[in-house]
């Protein structure tokens, strides 16, 4: 055939044999035949699978942290098939491949470039030297997979591939950066707490810090009253001196600590009339489309944990319910705003929103350019019968309770924020005013005239201007009593914020690791999530204590990081326009030994946030021994049996020892040496049992 199709898994290729009109056959002129993956079938080597010196080999085998950090540059970054059933796949796609006249590259096109890596894995893997052509599609309906395959570009060269070169670049960092973990675990371990694993990484330290200072903050506020002369009208509207928030020597003058003080300055003033009052009409666009985060943060509020969110809303994407989940799109194109113009009232009536507010047709430039690729979070082109259709539909796909509910959900958010574009502008009148007698005391509020396009979504703060009245005739001075603010509980839709304001990863990139942290089944459990309201595990807690003052937990370099990602994608086409993938890669080194010295320095007032009968626990009584010249610890207990002195002795000549423990059945007698062994995928030293 002319080409080969590779799509990322079994579910896309469906979409792809939908659009094109078979598994095999004819389009555009060319005849095809498609294959899938089941997402990456290979993962990075061992580290001392890496390199060629045998010297590293031993050192970095051991993963100790004298060892760190390791030599990257030598690195020869192997990779190997995830497992057999992954190894049968390749098998497959390669032999299919020996009558192809190129391959086309048909995985996700998301802006992280994953899609582009997981291919380019595959064709490495199967020896692949001939044509690869690419495809973008802006999702998987028929409609924009067709037109995706009359569109293909050559990307024979993987080197000018800058998708591929930035992803690839992000992997080997992930892999190089594990080593944070790994330095800090052990430097916990080192002063006296058996901790399980202290996770760090790009981006979970920074998102996990900023829950942490926030809570820190918090409990170090100290309430400060204050007295503050004000005026009132008969009307409820509080008038008021204006100061910038951050001139504190302005605020001081304002701010009595002593109400004694506030009542003698409330003396000089006297009821007096209102003034200058001006009322302007305003009006309001809707914003931007919901993206990933902020979809997430505020369904959390109903108690979706992220994971699910993330799991339900790509299962409704590969069903063609909404558009592609890993955008980065703020806006969509023209040809993706008249689908839904075209669809606006069958999608008004499933989520019950009024059709006679959709009157706005014409695309506002601010929400549609036709720069956009995927487009913005919203409806797909496949349009439910119900939503109750949405909910059986997951609810037979997706494990829980909440799962069909949760779809549901996604589905009415997305659809009703996708709508706000064709209502009208929310009109507001917009009122000054001031005391005619101290004109330094002004106020300020709004009242809605038409809300218009927030009658269909709003979801800003409650309205507190809807029954405002105008304002009154006359003003009476009071005083009123306030406080420093105390902060606010930490939330998914505050981090979020931040995390923005950063400019640090795209919504899909802060949902998706959100996902990780705060699952309660993930290695990873940084955080819990109550209704969106976040707090720090115990492994939370361990996890950002030793992160204080590290650079993989720092904002701005976090920030660096990812736009260095960026850059490397425009280095591939232009060098003088982007970044090296080596230059950024070096970095992780830079980062670990800054950080390494850090870990260890926080280690040590580790206990005054760990509560020994949680993480205080001395460290298992353990022995040394030389191996390959180097001392190594071991255990000195196994299976409830603490090893007697002559059998420590026998354990580091290299012998084997017979001893006798409990067991479910009873005792047993088993038999074993000192070796190398591995436990949830660490390697460790110790005894290694022969249960043969």
């Amino acid at each position: 055939m002319d080409y080969l199709i590779l799509c990322e898994k079994k579910s896309a290729m469906d979409n792809f044999v939908q659009a094109l009109g078979g598994s095999s056959g004819e389009f555009d002129g060319h005849s095809y035949q498609i294959v899938h993956a089941e997402g990456h079938l290979l993962t990075l080597s061992e580290p001392e699978e890496q390199v060629a010196d045998q010297t590293l080999v031993k050192k970095l085998k051991s993963w100790q942290p004298e060892d760190m950090p390791w030599p990257i540059d030598q690195f020869k970054w192997v990779k190997e098939p995830i497992d057999r059933r992954k190894q049968s796949i390749i098998s497959q796609i390669k032999k299919a491949s020996k009558n192809a006249g190129a391959i086309v590259i048909a995985t996700d096109n998301d802006p992280s470039g994953e899609g582009e890596l997981l291919a380019w894995e595959i064709i490495n893997a199967i020896g692949w030297h001939g044509k690869v052509l690419r495809e973008y599609h802006d999702d998987e309906s028929p409609k924009a997979i067709r037109r995706a395959m009359e569109k293909l570009s050559d990307v024979s060269d993987q080197a000018h591939d800058g998708d591929y070169l930035k992803a690839q670049t992000r992997q080997r960092w992930d892999f190089a950066s594990m080593q944070l973990t790994r330095l800090a675990t052990s430097a916990a371990r080192n002063a006296g707490y058996q901790v399980r694993v202290a996770n760090q990484g790009r981006l979970k330290s920074y998102m996990l810090a900023l829950v942490d200072q926030r809570l820190t903050a918090i409990k170090n506020y100290v309430k400060k009253p204050f007295y503050e002369v004000k005026y009132k009208d008969e009307n409820g509207h509080v008038f008021a001196r204006k100061v910038p928030k951050d001139d504190e020597d302005a605020l001081a003058k304002l701010h009595h600590s002593d109400k004694e003080a506030a009542k003698q300055e409330l003396t000089i003033f006297a009821p007096s009339g209102i003034s200058d009052v001006k009322t302007v009409k305003k009006t309001q666009a809707p914003g931007q489309l919901l993206d990933l985060a902020k979809l997430d943060a505020e369904l959390a509020k109903k108690g979706y944990p992220s994971k699910l969110i993330e799991t339900v809303y790509q299962e409704l994407y590969q069903a063609g319910y909404v558009s592609y989940p890993r955008t980065e799109d703020k806006f969509i194109t023209t040809e993706q705003f008249n689908e839904l113009k075209q669809n606006r009232e069958v999608i008004a009536d499933l989520v019950g929103v009024d059709k006679n507010l959709l009157t706005h047709l014409a695309p506002r430039p601010r929400l549609v350019k036709d720069s956009a690729t995927h487009g913005a979070n919203r409806p797909g082109s496949k349009i439910p019968h119900s939503l109750d259709q949405l909910t059986k539909f997951i609810a037979a796909k997706v494990k829980g309770t909440n799962s069909g509910k949760c779809a549901r959900d996604i589905y009415e958010l997305l659809a009703k924020s996708a709508l706000t574009m064709f209502g009208e502008d929310y009109v507001y009148e917009h009122t000054t005013s001031s005391v005619a007698d101290h004109p330094e005391f002004v106020t300020s509020f709004n009242r809605p005239v038409k809300r218009n396009w927030k009658a269909i979504l709003d979801l800003g703060e409650p309205a507190k201007d809807e029954d405002r009245k105008l304002v009154g005739q006359q003003a009476s001075p009071f005083i009123a009593e306030g406080a420093n603010p105390k902060p606010a509980a930490p939330t998914k839709s505050w981090v979020y914020k931040q995390l923005t304001k950063q400019n640090v990863g795209t919504g899909a990139t802060q949902q998706s690791t959100m996902a990780t942290i705060t699952d309660a089944k993930n290695n990873a459990n940084l955080l819990n999530d109550r209704k969106g309201r976040l707090s720090l595990t115990e492994q939370g807690k361990i996890s950002a204590w030793l992160a204080h003052g590290s650079l993989i937990a720092n904002a701005r370099i976090t920030a660096q990081l990812f736009q260095g990602m960026d850059k490397i994608g425009k280095y591939a086409k232009n060098p003088d326009d982007g970044i090296a993938p080596e230059r950024v890669l070096a970095t992780v080194n830079q980062v670990i030994a800054h950080d390494t010295p850090t870990f260890s320095k926080n280690a040590q007032t580790l206990g005054k946030i760990v509560k020994p009968k949680d993480h205080g626990r001395k460290p298992k009584s353990k022995d040394q021994t030389v191996v390959d010249g180097k001392t190594v610890s071991f255990n000195q207990t196994w299976g409830g049996h603490k090893f007697t002195e002559q059998e420590l002795a026998d354990l580091k000549a290299g012998k084997s020892i017979t001893f006798s423990y409990k067991t479910k059945k009873g005792n047993r007698d088993i038999t074993g040496k000192l070796g190398w062994g591995e436990y949830k995928g660490r390697k460790f030293y110790g005894f290694q049992p022969d249960f043969n």
